[in-house]
């Protein structure tokens, strides 16, 4: 992964981010594929960051074909609606590749940045409602539930499984209070949104700040309860020495993308998604 940064050097990504996804691999052993050479690893396939990368020594001898193949195959058996890989713009040969294996442009995810310049309200939660921070003892089915509930109309996959939270959350970094959870105050039990932050080392100093999920049940939106969320989110970054916000989003969540650029967020990196055909047409 490093050597493939070092040469393609994909706008946006970072060794941090490396670190990131190198946590959350393991989670979800059987949809990573991995290609390999003589015990060494040429290349690799993790539909669940949108990534498939072949070291750069080892590119040109058939392992992204077969990387694509296994992970296509995959997401037939589960039934997925859809698979997406990154394609950088920059690169001609990742575009000629993806255009000789039958896949298409399918949307965008964008890097939208708040710079530490940018002031934002504070969160002022309606008094019905209440939030807490990740409790201990969460239940982890039903939150995977709350989860797919919240982004099953969104333009492209978010899955999560129980392995995948249990294994973020039991990293030695993982702070409770990086995750606001909203309820009804009659109700406290009724999850109605949450957010999600994380401060990321190695990003500088101060370090770079990542609003890494905000979601409301579809029945609770247009309540300004994504807002607050989002102010709650940054507000909790730079109290923990955050300077830069970072957060993704997809191009075509008008509604998200405009409570971001209201807030003081730029787009400032586009990560175009190439789909790959599941039923034997082109994507």
């Amino acid at each position: 992964m490093e050597a493939s940064l070092a040469i393609d050097r994909i706008t946006g990504a970072t060794q941090a981010e490396i670190e990131r996804v190198l946590v959350r691999l393991p989670a979800d052993p059987d949809a990573t594929f991995v290609a390999l050479e003589r015990g060494a690893v040429a290349g690799y396939a993790a539909p669940r960051f949108d990534d498939l990368t072949i070291h750069p020594v080892r590119r040109g001898r058939g392992h992204g074909t077969r990387l694509l193949a296994a992970a296509r195959d995959d997401a037939i058996q589960r039934g997925d609606r859809l698979l997406l890989f990154h394609v950088p713009p920059h690169l001609p040969a990742s575009i000629a590749f993806a255009e000789s294996r039958g896949l298409r442009y399918h949307s965008s995810l964008w890097q939208f940045e708040l710079s530490a310049a940018v002031g934002v309200t504070a969160p002022a939660f309606a008094g019905d409602l209440v939030t807490r921070a990740w409790a201990d003892d969460e239940d982890l089915a039903s939150w995977v539930t709350f989860h797919d509930a919240i982004f099953a109309d969104h333009p492209t996959p978010l899955p999560i499984t129980v392995d995948l939270l249990r294994r973020v959350h039991s990293q030695a970094a993982f702070d409770p209070g990086s995750i606001l959870v909203v309820a009804r105050r009659d109700e406290p039990v009724r999850r109605l949104g949450f957010a999600r932050v994380e401060v990321m080392a190695g990003t500088g100093d101060p370090p770079r700040g990542l609003v890494n999920l905000l979601g409301v049940v579809p029945e609770w939106r247009g309540r300004g309860l994504g807002r607050e969320l989002l102010r709650w989110a940054v507000t909790r970054l730079r109290d923990r020495g955050a300077g830069q916000i970072e957060l993704r989003v997809e191009g075509t969540n008008e509604r998200a993308t405009k409570l971001y650029r209201d807030h003081g967020f730029a787009p400032i990196t586009e990560w175009p998604h190439w789909a790959v055909p599941l039923d034997g047409r082109a994507a």
